[in-house]
């Protein structure tokens, strides 16, 4: 039992040290309200804030001092002001800020301050015609940043090295941020709320915040273990995610803000509608604002000032495309341009050709501006892909490649070679602006079943069964998005060899062109036709197709067409004139006219009959 008490006593002995201690804390913070100036430490707070932010400070309230739990300052109506006079313009004005501070330095009469809370801060960031903002980098961390950034050979001496200033946890409530641009335009970030975990200047930092940005509240996690080389443009680490209801996102790898933001990590990003996110952003791009529910995940590599997008994978309107992608900005005038090779399951080209010819202005344009001319406000793209299954209208192409060309003068989109029903097809819309907005498309089908076509494309009427060729070629001087059929002219030729015609019976036809009453489409769909061959061509103008060559030769019984199709009303306006082998002198000529599929047909005179040869 006696060597027990050498224990004891060195616990009584550390009881009794405990006791005193918290007895002395406590006589310390008793006593540490009379003990510190209130004056002073609203003078050091002062000093201090000005010290941060390199500009003139004053603060209109008293000072309110807590000692429990922790020593903090309270300080309201802060006004921050760019220059030390009265008529000095305004930065920025914070109704409350406080801070922690240690009553020991206090009573030194050198308070160091961290900590620090932020109840509606107001800030204006403007920026001049040069772009350089109105807030200088002559405070602690303009000094920090500066030394951070200063390569190693060529670091100012003078310059104090301030990066291990404590500065703790910062708490923002109720704060706004407005950032003007040398434009005029402004961006207006409200209720801003969170915290900054920044131990001291020279450590990582952690920040969450949510904000409402032009009336929708988004939410911001970033971090970064060189925060001062981020805030001075250079290349460091970050960890950021995004979250709203229009778009969420999440970014790890290096940010390099010195040129251009561009950066190298791992992207993914979702948007359920991207034109939300162009209206939302006021952006003046909107050759991918028809996408809805994006989903896109990809390994992003700085190359100079191009945007790699690599090991792409890319799924919005329902199908899904991989590859790699360009982002390039040649200089800070040019518009950006996309570059790359995609490999898509499904594509919609019709919606592809919307898009890329769209000249829509933004919906904050002023009623007064004057209206940009179209593809000045789009992407440059310079894009190769192939699809699987591509919809061009109702036709249903396969095994697509497809290349896209736009810039500020022109828009080209290419199919370089596609697969239909038993045959390919190949074709190129181009879109210039200068001298004046024009659109020329030439299409090119060969070897094409037209019977699987009508069939796939649910065509009405009598039914085509023969393999041949089509081709279109059609201007019009305006932007494909705006044209209607009326705008239209060009020239359509349709050719096959021997097939025949499901639906039609010449016979029959021609034996009610002996009468003299008219009669309709559906009278002659008892039987089927065969010819040898078939050669259609019409010219088209002002919302109809004029037929230059319509002619079906076949034995014993052959067609030949004239006339009008006025196709914007899908009616005709034709005289057809049947032939018969065995009776060459005695053709028989009828006139159709009405609406398709079942128009009406009613003999011609027989004085009338023209004389064609067989």
């Amino acid at each position: 039992m006696r060597a027990f008490t050498p224990r004891k006593k060195i616990a009584r002995i550390a009881l009794y040290a405990g006791a005193g201690l918290l007895a002395l804390t406590m006589l310390f913070r008793m006593t540490a309200p009379i003990l510190v100036s209130s004056t002073l430490v609203r003078e050091r707070m002062e000093d201090a804030v000005e010290n941060w932010l390199g500009h003139d400070v004053t603060i209109e309230g008293a000072p309110e001092l807590e000692f429990w739990p922790r020593p903090v300052v309270t300080l309201t109506g802060i006004t921050i002001r760019q220059e030390n006079r009265p008529d000095a313009p305004v930065l920025g004005r914070i109704a409350t800020l406080s801070a922690g501070f240690s009553v020991l330095q206090a009573l030194r009469g050198e308070p160091v301050f961290q900590d620090f809370k932020l109840v509606s801060p107001d800030i204006t960031l403007t920026a001049d015609a040069a772009g350089t903002l109105d807030w200088s980098s002559d405070g602690i961390l303009g000094a920090a940043v500066q030394k951070a950034i200063a390569p190693q050979e060529s670091a100012d001496v003078s310059l104090p090295d301030v990066r291990d200033t404590v500065m703790g946890d910062v708490t923002i409530s109720g704060g706004k941020l407005s950032i003007r641009g040398r434009n005029g335009q402004a961006l207006l970030i409200e209720d801003i709320n969170g915290t900054i975990d920044w131990p001291k200047l020279s450590a990582g930092a952690d920040m969450q915040m949510r904000a409402t940005i032009r009336g929708k509240p988004l939410d911001l996690e970033l971090s970064s273990p060189q925060p001062l080389l981020l805030l001075g443009g250079r290349g460091t680490d970050i960890d950021a995610t995004i979250k709203s209801q229009m778009l969420s996102g999440r970014f790890a790898g290096r940010a390099d803000l010195a040129s251009y933001a561009f950066f190298s990590g791992d992207l993914e990003l979702s948007i359920p509608s991207v034109s939300d996110v162009v209206n939302w952003a006021d952006l003046p791009i909107h050759t991918a604002d028809g996408l809805s529910n994006l989903q896109l995940s990809a390994r992003l590599v700085t190359l100079s000032n191009v945007l790699r997008f690599d090991q792409l994978s890319i799924e919005a309107n329902g199908t899904r495309g991989t590859g790699v992608m360009d982002l390039s900005m040649q200089s800070a005038t040019s518009s950006p341009r996309v570059t790359g090779t995609l490999a898509f399951d499904t594509i919609d080209l019709g919606a592809l050709v919307k898009a890329i010819s769209d000249d829509r202005q933004t919906g904050s344009a002023k009623p007064n501006a004057t209206a940009e001319p179209p593809f000045e406000r789009q992407l440059g793209f310079d894009v190769r892909f192939s699809v699987k299954t591509a919809k061009l209208g109702g036709l249903t192409l396969a095994n697509s490649a497809v290349s896209i060309i736009s810039d500020a003068q022109r828009a080209e989109i290419e199919i370089l070679d596609s697969d239909l029903p038993n045959g390919s097809l190949t074709g190129q819309i181009r879109m210039r602006l200068q001298p004046k907005p024009s659109t020329r498309v030439v299409m090119s089908a060969r070897n094409v079943d037209f019977e699987a076509l009508a069939r796939d494309l649910s065509l009405p009427g009598p039914v085509l069964a023969a393999t041949g060729s089509v081709d279109l070629d059609l201007q019009l001087e305006k932007p494909l998005a705006e044209a209607h059929p009326a705008d239209v002219t060009g020239t359509f030729r349709l050719s096959t060899g021997a097939g025949r015609i499901a639906g039609l019976d010449l016979a029959a036809l021609r034996r009610l062109a002996t009468g003299s009453t008219y009669f309709s489409l559906n009278q002659t769909t008892g039987g089927t036709t065969s010819f040898d061959s078939l050669v259609l061509s019409a010219e088209l103008a002002s919302g109809s197709a004029e037929i230059q060559e319509a002619v079906l030769a076949g034995q014993p019984y052959s067609l030949r067409l004239s006339g009008v199709v006025p196709y914007e009303t899908q009616s005709l306006s034709l005289a057809a004139t049947i032939m018969d082998a065995a009776l060459p002198d005695q053709p028989r000529t009828v006139f159709i006219g009405g609406a398709w599929p079942n128009p009406v047909i009613w003999p011609a005179p027989t004085a009338q009959a023209p004389a064609i040869g067989p």
